[in-house]
């Protein structure tokens, strides 16, 4: 029987498969199988190999029946089976930037490492930071990531991400942001240019990878933040996303200095401004949200208006807690971000849902404010929903894409294992992480990468552009 004869490309059996499904549904000693990049089976082991499906003789082992039935078995035996994560916000380059302006607030901080540093980025930097960037996310259950994309000033760079994140396997959101202002707050004057030839390189990006050759990609936009958009940015930015049905993106009350600046400029807070150009639809990913308030959460709710915690960079500036128990508690969909590394030092989902439940549960002092399923909900569903991705990934459910981890509990940090949801989001690590499959293709296997990918070469070559980029400043 030649591989194009077997049932699945890839099966993996004797896993506990926990589905993220609305019923939540959880197969002990469950198997999951992948036919042409899609999840054709997921359920019993006992469904998946049969003497129909494998050939199962009297004496024959499973693992000998799978075989039969896959053209590549992988036994996760006593392993936890889930969706991979989705990482809904990240700046790439800065993934060469770990550590610069450590210890300082969030415009001090820009003005040491992220806005210096991005003016002088070459596009051989951003591709190597990409190929980091989405080895590290993989390496901690990702396989879906939105790069957030301010720095512009050459339109290769754009195309240097997006190659770089694509010859990783990773599911890739690219968005393509824009400042129109912001001299005043420290913004480089290559950053900014007018909302209209923004969109115009956005509907360039979306021409040049179209959706039919380039499945794994899509090309959102968005303002970058508040201090750097005119009241005419946003709305010359808005008629071409809501007459071309463009994803939009943007950071938004990360620290007080977004109602400031508008109360200043515009005479009101940031939230009642938006709404007021009809800006808050569901195809609006807010970022950060520290600072809402309820009546911001009510109106996300109302709007569809969904939103990327990013709990780690939020606390290493010193900008807060955003109130995410009060958000999904009015019925905002929530999602989960890493950030920019220069502002995490890590681009780590494990730790970002650990962080997560962990701030509202401090910050609430109440122990039950955000329970491990909830948390594990906004890194797979939350984020699949967040980028309109709902109908392809977030769930293992037969049909949909397969993009999903295996989770090996048999390390220090995860042992003993009294609850599969509680071990992944309390007591994980990157160790844990024992494959990775994305639409169908292993690319992490037995905890090393594999298609070409490789850890030591990428490290390297990391090294030499950071000696490179910290030269030209």
């Amino acid at each position: 029987m030649t591989s194009a004869d077997k049932e699945y490309d890839l099966l993996v059996i004797n896993a506990t498969v926990l589905t993220m499904d609305n019923a939540g549904s959880v197969y002990e000693r469950g198997a999951v199988g992948v036919r042409d990049g899609k999840l054709a089976y997921v359920g019993p082991l006992s469904a998946a190999v049969t003497a129909e499906t494998a050939g199962l003789v009297a004496g024959e082992t499973v693992a000998e029946a799978a075989a039969e039935a896959a053209a590549d078995v992988i036994d996760a035996c006593g392993m936890i089976v889930l969706p991979g994560f989705v990482n809904t916000h990240i700046h790439i380059f800065q993934s060469l930037l770990k550590g610069l302006g450590a210890d300082h607030e969030l415009v001090e901080w820009l003005n040491l490492s992220a806005l210096p540093y991005g003016a002088l980025a070459t596009p051989a930097h951003h591709r190597i930071a990409a190929r980091l960037a989405c080895m590290e996310a993989i390496r901690s259950g990702c396989t879906t990531l939105a790069e957030f994309f301010y720095t512009a000033q050459d339109p290769a760079l754009a195309d240097a991400v997006i190659e770089g994140m694509l010859s990783t396997g990773m599911r890739s959101v690219f968005i393509r942001t824009f400042q129109d202002t912001g001299l005043d707050y420290g913004m480089p004057a290559c950053f900014i240019e007018p909302a209209g030839a923004a969109m115009s390189a956005v509907a360039d990006l979306r021409r040049r990878y179209p959706v039919a050759e380039y499945p794994m990609l899509d090309i959102w936009t968005g303002p970058d933040v508040t201090w750097s958009t005119t009241r005419a940015g946003y709305a010359e930015m808005l008629e071409y996303c809501l007459g071309e049905g463009v994803n939009y993106s943007m950071h938004i009350l990360e620290t007080t200095v977004d109602n400031e600046m508008c109360q200043r400029e515009h005479g009101c807070d940031i939230v009642d401004m938006l709404e007021g150009l009809g800006f808050l639809t569901e195809r609006m990913l807010a970022v950060h949200c520290v600072n809402l308030t309820d009546r911001d959460i009510r109106r996300f709710a109302d709007y569809g208006v969904s939103v990327s915690h990013n709990p780690a960079p939020n606390l290493y500036l010193g900008s807060g807690i955003a109130p995410i128990a009060e958000a999904v508690k009015a019925g905002v969909n929530v999602s989960l971000g890493t950030d920019g590394a220069a502002s995490n030092n890590t681009t780590n989902m494990l730790e970002t849902m650990k962080l997560a439940a962990l701030g509202q549960k401090g910050r609430l002092r109440r122990a039950s404010a955000l329970s491990a399923a909830e948390t594990c909900a906004f890194a797979t569903t939350g984020g699949a929903r967040a980028l309109h991705k709902q109908e392809q990934i977030g769930t293992l459910e037969t049909g949909k894409r397969a993009d999903f981890i295996v989770f090996n509990p048999d390390v220090l940090t995860s042992t003993p294992v009294h609850d599969p949801l509680a071990a992944v989001v309390y007591a994980s690590e990157p160790r844990n992480i024992e494959h990775s499959v994305i639409d169908g293709r292993v690319v992490l296997r037995d905890g090393r990468f594999v298609n070409g990918l490789d850890e030591r070469e990428v490290v390297e070559e990391t090294k030499k552009a950071v000696r490179e980029l910290m030269a030209m400043r």
